[in-house]
């Protein structure tokens, strides 16, 4: 359903642009203000958004902790009953019930976009305050359980299972599972320009220059205040933050911030789903099958502890326009393994989920297929369905279903319905091996 709704709304968008084009409207506020309708409008289609669920499409003011927060929001999907702000067609809501907020421009330029993401980082950042007073004053457990999957599929290792537990682990460490769960919690946010750059270098050439100027000038950017999602024409920027992206290229380099170049209103409701599915615990209804977004890595942050104190190390990917000239068509498989991951996987099973990394294990796989404990380890932390937990390795998942081959290598994953579809696709039976995993 999601490709087919990213269509329609890209079409309306489309229709909407055009109908405005035909006026001569040369005050651009009054200008802004109907590209903004066009966006709230169009994000609250029946095949957008849940109507059960009561979210709206509204455009105010935010509150956190209490306080309004000065500058108007041009966009926000929200979740209940806000204020009213005098007798406008403004409201206010808090923070807690915001879902997403949008920065509308018509044409996207640098000053544009350094004035939106210095707005929106302006948000997170109060957001992130009065989160720790929460913390604080309120005794708030926040909900970690999404954070925790990201970190230990990004990591290999067992996260905290109380957020207060993020003090057991190493300093960066820290600093990465304290963003993850900021990501999973707070609103999503998009600059949203129906015109501007015309190229994908363009875009994001602007935001490395961004960056690179906040740098000099000694004030830089965390993770949590770069926007989600920057759009322009059709091309993108977007933070791999686990919701619903997660890339990691080169055995365990985290793609923070990254690229495409075909669909934007594809990537609007892709994100805009997977926080409403965050934030109900709902499962939305996607049928992409196996198409997935065709991405291009841009940013690459690693936490790191640096004379006591932990901080990001940032590093950029510059590529040329022709070099990023790609088709849509990459497609969802799962991990292929060899035939000592698929015995060690069969003897985790038998083992309650646990495989031991143990002297004798060690010299099973040895005598067997030649390969070391630490090698086939390494191997199933690196699909993201497993990970190190003290000298064991576990699954991540609930749920994690295995095929065994004819000539006993396998393939692993925990989407069963990808997998389904990409056994009948490559006219593999789906003779599944399940492990159900309960982290207790």
């Amino acid at each position: 359903m999601i490709l087919k709704a990213s269509e329609l709304l890209g079409k309306f968008i489309e229709a909407e642009k055009k109908k405005l084009d035909g006026f001569d409207m040369p005050h651009m506020p009054t200008l802004g203000t109907a590209y903004e309708e066009i966006t709230r409008q169009g994000i609250y289609q029946d095949f957008v958004i849940p109507k059960s669920l009561d979210l709206r499409v509204v455009s105010g003011f935010i509150s956190i902790g209490g306080e309004m927060l000065g500058e108007q929001i041009d966009c926000m999907l929200v979740h209940g009953d806000g204020e009213r702000y005098g007798l406008t067609q403004e409201y206010k809501y808090d923070i807690n019930s915001v879902l997403c907020i949008f920065e509308v421009k018509k044409t996207l330029r640098k000053a544009e976009y350094v004035d939106a993401m210095q707005h929106l980082a302006k948000i997170r950042r109060k957001f992130a305050d009065n989160f720790e007073d929460r913390l604080i004053n309120e005794g708030y457990r926040p909900d970690i359980s999404h954070a925790r999957l990201r970190f230990s599929q990004l990591t290999g290792k067992v996260a905290p299972e109380e957020y207060l537990d993020i003090h057991q682990l190493s300093k960066a460490d820290g600093i990465l599972f304290y963003t993850l769960v900021q990501e999973s919690l707070s609103p999503i946010t998009i600059i949203h320009g129906y015109g501007g750059y015309k190229t994908e270098n363009g875009l994001r050439t602007a935001f490395s220059d961004i960056l690179e100027e906040a740098w000099e000038s000694g004030s830089g950017w965390g993770i949590p205040s770069i926007p989600t999602l920057v759009t322009a024409n059709n091309f993108c920027l977007v933070k791999g933050s686990g919701i619903p992206f997660l890339v990691v290229q080169n055995r365990n380099e985290w793609v923070s911030v990254f690229s495409t170049r075909h669909n934007s209103a594809k990537l609007i409701l892709e994100l805009i789903w997977s926080k409403i599915g965050v934030y109900f615990n709902a499962k939305m209804p996607w049928d992409d099958g196996l198409h997935m977004d065709s991405v291009q890595p841009l940013l690459i942050a690693e936490a790191r502890e640096i004379d006591g104190a932990a901080g990001w190390v940032y590093r950029t990917q510059e590529f040329k326009e022709k070099f990023m000239v790609r088709g849509d068509d990459n497609l969802w498989s799962p991990s292929e393994i060899g035939k000592a991951e698929m015995s060690a996987i069969n003897i985790m099973a038998m083992q309650g989920g646990y495989l031991p990394l143990n002297e004798g294990m060690s010299e099973y796989l040895i005598r067997d297929y030649s390969v070391t404990i630490e090698e086939v380890a390494e191997i199933l932390v690196l699909t993201r369905q497993f990970m190190r937990d003290g000298e064991y390795i576990r699954p991540i998942h609930p749920h994690t279903y295995v095929i065994t081959n004819d000539d006993d290598t396998g393939f692993v994953a925990s989407e069963i319905e990808r997998f389904d579809l990409w056994c009948a696709n490559n006219e593999i039976e789906p003779n599944y091996m399940s492990i159900y995993f309960i982290d207790e």
